[in-house]
């Protein structure tokens, strides 16, 4: 079921699933995707869990923020508590993905009373950090991005009815190949189905082009782990055997986690869109289900 939340005029999109008098449970997505990333494992959680996965700002169907606001993970997590707020939602649990275990690592930490537990898809919290010796030349390298896209017209910055791909079919095959890693075609078709616009020539990413490019001012490594190290609530991991953290990436943020329980599936970054769907939603049913 589709769901707009109105914060203070920024109107953000969601589906939900499941029994709206059931434990509540907010999915918060990963960079660049959106709401769907949830549909193969929301299908098969528990009946009695309400879930609510948000379009972040900038994402999906919701709105983008205007020209003087940011996309920090902090804005974000701002959102996230305001959506509660709206949603009369007293505590929760959060289902996370790659950058959304960003987001839910800062609320986690700093509300740990509003969560009751967490769990992790193929990410350990804020996914793009740098040293703290790298904050000046990030900003300054973050700035002269923007301004070079913007002159350029690169990653998005084009006309708004400019035309990326004659067809859908096209899109989902650029989307199969990202950065993040290799997803399945049926993967891709289901992401792009809320991250496309229909424009007079064809198609173009609907997100804003603003969250492409780096951060200017992004969180450090010691803040990432400062915040899991806050987390005093029941976590699980789920990571993918072929995912972002496969070689070891990470892996010191692992010791900082109170009460955790990880799980090594087989599967990339996007694994709970993939075959092994069916097992994750089992391991998060469980979970949920599981008295501690």
């Amino acid at each position: 079921m589709e769901l707009v939340v109105d914060i203070e005029g920024l109107k953000l999109s969601a589906k939900t699933w499941g029994n709206k008098e059931g434990a509540p449970v907010l999915a918060i997505h990963g960079w660049l995707d959106n709401a769907n990333t949830f549909d193969k494992i929301a299908s098969l959680l528990s009946p009695d869990i309400y879930l609510i996965a948000i379009d972040l700002a900038g994402h999906g169907f919701s709105d983008h923020r205007d020209a003087n606001n940011s996309y920090y993970l902090w804005d974000y997590a701002i959102d996230i508590l305001k959506v509660i707020d709206v949603l009369a939602i007293k505590k929760l649990s959060i289902l996370a993905h790659s950058m959304g275990t960003g987001i839910a690592s800062i609320l986690a930490g700093a509300m740990p009373k509003l969560i009751d537990k967490l769990i992790f898809i193929d990410g350990l919290g804020a996914p793009f950090v740098i040293n703290d010796d790298d904050i000046v030349s990030n900003f300054q390298q973050s700035v002269k991005q923007l301004k070079m896209a913007k002159r350029t017209k690169l990653y998005g910055f084009s006309l708004p009815d400019t035309m990326l791909f004659t067809t859908k079919d096209e899109a989902i095959k650029e989307r199969m190949d990202s950065s993040m890693g290799v997803i399945s075609y049926d993967a891709s078709a289901c992401l792009i189905e809320r991250s496309l616009q229909e424009v007079p020539a064809g198609y173009r990413w609907s997100y804003d082009p603003r969250i492409v490019l780096p951060e200017c001012y992004r969180m450090t490594e010691s803040q990432a782990q400062f915040f899991i190290s806050s987390i005093s609530c029941k976590t699980l991991i789920i990571l993918g055997k072929q995912g972002l953290f496969s070689d070891g990436m990470f892996n010191a943020r692992l010791d900082k986690f109170k009460h955790a329980e990880l799980h090594w599936i087989e599967g990339g970054h996007h694994l709970h869109l993939e075959e092994m769907h069916h097992k994750i939603s089992a391991l998060i049913n469980q979970f949920l289900q599981t008295e501690f």
